[in-house]
Protein backbone atom coordinates (compact mmCIF):
# COMPACT_ATOMS: atom_id res chain seq x y z
CA UNK A 1 0.00 0.00 0.00
CA UNK A 2 1.38 3.70 -0.85
CA UNK A 3 1.73 5.61 1.98
CA UNK A 4 1.32 9.17 1.20
CA UNK A 5 0.92 11.99 3.80
CA UNK A 6 2.40 15.09 5.05
CA UNK A 7 4.68 13.43 7.79
CA UNK A 8 6.11 10.98 5.33
CA UNK A 9 6.13 13.51 1.93
CA UNK A 10 8.17 15.71 4.15
CA UNK A 11 10.17 13.40 5.87
CA UNK A 12 11.90 11.96 2.52
CA UNK A 13 11.67 15.75 1.03
CA UNK A 14 13.88 17.17 3.42
CA UNK A 15 16.30 13.79 3.03
CA UNK A 16 16.80 14.37 -0.09
CA UNK A 17 17.67 18.35 0.22
CA UNK A 18 19.48 17.51 2.63
CA UNK A 19 22.06 15.09 0.21
CA UNK A 20 21.56 17.54 -2.29
CA UNK A 21 23.01 19.97 0.37
CA UNK A 22 25.68 17.86 0.87
CA UNK A 23 24.86 18.67 4.56
CA UNK A 24 25.79 15.34 6.75
CA UNK A 25 23.90 17.01 10.25
CA UNK A 26 20.75 18.12 8.48
CA UNK A 27 20.80 14.64 6.91
CA UNK A 28 21.40 13.40 9.99
CA UNK A 29 18.50 15.50 11.64
CA UNK A 30 16.04 13.61 10.29
CA UNK A 31 16.86 10.14 12.01
CA UNK A 32 16.38 9.33 15.57
CA UNK A 33 18.79 9.71 18.57
CA UNK A 34 19.73 6.35 18.48
CA UNK A 35 18.83 5.51 15.03
CA UNK A 36 20.43 2.45 13.15
CA UNK A 37 21.94 2.85 9.39
CA UNK A 38 22.91 -0.40 7.30
CA UNK A 39 24.39 1.78 4.03
CA UNK A 40 24.44 0.61 0.99
CA UNK A 41 28.33 -1.50 1.88
CA UNK A 42 26.58 -3.22 4.37
CA UNK A 43 28.37 -0.67 7.21
CA UNK A 44 26.08 -0.56 10.16
CA UNK A 45 26.11 3.00 11.48
CA UNK A 46 24.58 3.44 15.21
CA UNK A 47 23.44 6.97 16.55
CA UNK A 48 22.77 10.30 14.81
CA UNK A 49 26.10 11.80 15.26
CA UNK A 50 27.87 8.73 13.57
CA UNK A 51 25.25 9.19 10.68
CA UNK A 52 25.72 12.83 10.58
CA UNK A 53 29.80 11.96 10.50
CA UNK A 54 30.11 8.89 7.63
CA UNK A 55 27.23 10.89 5.89
CA UNK A 56 29.32 14.59 5.63
CA UNK A 57 32.83 12.41 4.66
CA UNK A 58 31.11 10.79 1.19
CA UNK A 59 29.50 14.36 0.72
CA UNK A 60 32.67 15.83 0.57
CA UNK A 61 34.62 12.78 -0.93
CA UNK A 62 33.22 10.43 -3.75
CA UNK A 63 29.42 11.98 -3.29
CA UNK A 64 30.75 15.42 -3.89
CA UNK A 65 28.14 17.30 -6.11
CA UNK A 66 25.58 14.49 -6.15
CA UNK A 67 21.82 14.79 -7.36
CA UNK A 68 19.75 12.65 -5.31
CA UNK A 69 15.91 12.04 -5.47
CA UNK A 70 13.85 9.66 -3.00
CA UNK A 71 9.78 8.56 -3.42
CA UNK A 72 8.27 6.22 -1.45
CA UNK A 73 7.12 2.79 -2.73
CA UNK A 74 4.64 1.16 -0.08
CA UNK A 75 4.48 1.32 3.53
CA UNK A 76 2.31 0.03 6.18
CA UNK A 77 1.90 0.80 9.97
CA UNK A 78 3.41 -1.52 12.69
CA UNK A 79 1.90 0.41 15.53
CA UNK A 80 0.63 3.46 16.49
CA UNK A 81 3.03 6.23 15.09
CA UNK A 82 5.59 3.63 13.81
CA UNK A 83 5.53 2.77 9.58
CA UNK A 84 7.31 0.94 7.22
CA UNK A 85 8.26 2.60 4.60
CA UNK A 86 10.29 0.66 1.18
CA UNK A 87 11.14 4.04 -0.96
CA UNK A 88 13.38 3.75 -4.03
CA UNK A 89 15.99 6.36 -4.75
CA UNK A 90 18.29 7.65 -7.73
CA UNK A 91 21.80 8.93 -7.15
CA UNK A 92 23.61 10.90 -10.54
CA UNK A 93 27.32 11.59 -9.16
CA UNK A 94 29.07 13.87 -12.11
CA UNK A 95 32.47 13.07 -10.92
CA UNK A 96 35.19 10.39 -9.15
CA UNK A 97 35.10 6.80 -8.87
CA UNK A 98 31.55 6.64 -8.05
CA UNK A 99 30.29 8.70 -11.27
CA UNK A 100 27.08 7.67 -12.76
CA UNK A 101 23.96 7.03 -11.82
CA UNK A 102 22.86 4.46 -9.15
CA UNK A 103 19.20 3.11 -8.21
CA UNK A 104 18.83 1.30 -4.51
CA UNK A 105 15.62 0.71 -2.35
CA UNK A 106 15.46 1.53 1.03
CA UNK A 107 14.01 0.05 4.10
CA UNK A 108 13.04 2.47 6.48
CA UNK A 109 11.42 2.39 10.29
CA UNK A 110 9.76 5.68 11.25
CA UNK A 111 8.43 6.93 14.79
CA UNK A 112 6.95 10.40 14.43
CA UNK A 113 8.77 11.49 11.24
CA UNK A 114 11.68 10.25 12.57
CA UNK A 115 13.99 7.26 11.40
CA UNK A 116 14.55 4.39 13.85
CA UNK A 117 16.10 1.96 11.34
CA UNK A 118 17.44 2.29 7.75
CA UNK A 119 18.70 -0.16 5.33
CA UNK A 120 20.14 0.90 2.04
CA UNK A 121 20.49 -1.79 -1.01
CA UNK A 122 22.07 -1.05 -4.19
CA UNK A 123 19.86 -2.20 -7.16
CA UNK A 124 21.84 -4.03 -9.81
CA UNK A 125 21.20 -6.23 -13.23
CA UNK A 126 20.55 -9.69 -12.13
CA UNK A 127 23.00 -10.90 -15.18
CA UNK A 128 25.97 -8.27 -13.56
CA UNK A 129 25.33 -9.96 -10.40
CA UNK A 130 25.74 -13.79 -11.42
CA UNK A 131 28.94 -12.59 -13.10
CA UNK A 132 27.25 -11.81 -16.42
CA UNK A 133 26.07 -15.47 -16.39
CA UNK A 134 22.87 -14.96 -18.68
CA UNK A 135 21.75 -18.07 -18.01
CA UNK A 136 22.19 -18.24 -14.71
CA UNK A 137 19.88 -14.84 -14.24
CA UNK A 138 17.73 -17.00 -16.05
CA UNK A 139 17.24 -19.49 -12.69
CA UNK A 140 15.83 -18.96 -10.03
CA UNK A 141 18.17 -17.92 -6.87
CA UNK A 142 17.62 -21.50 -5.53
CA UNK A 143 19.06 -22.30 -8.91
CA UNK A 144 22.29 -20.55 -9.04
CA UNK A 145 24.45 -23.44 -7.43
CA UNK A 146 26.53 -23.57 -11.18
CA UNK A 147 27.07 -27.36 -9.93
CA UNK A 148 24.28 -29.01 -8.44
Amino acid sequence: MTISTPLVDDLLAGMARAWNDGDGPAWAAHFAEDADFVDVVGRVQRGRAVIAAEHQKIFDTVYRGSRFTLRCLDGRPLADGVLLLHTTSTLHVPEGPRAGEWTAIQTMVVRDGQVLAFHNTTRVDLADFVYGDEELARRSPREWRRNP
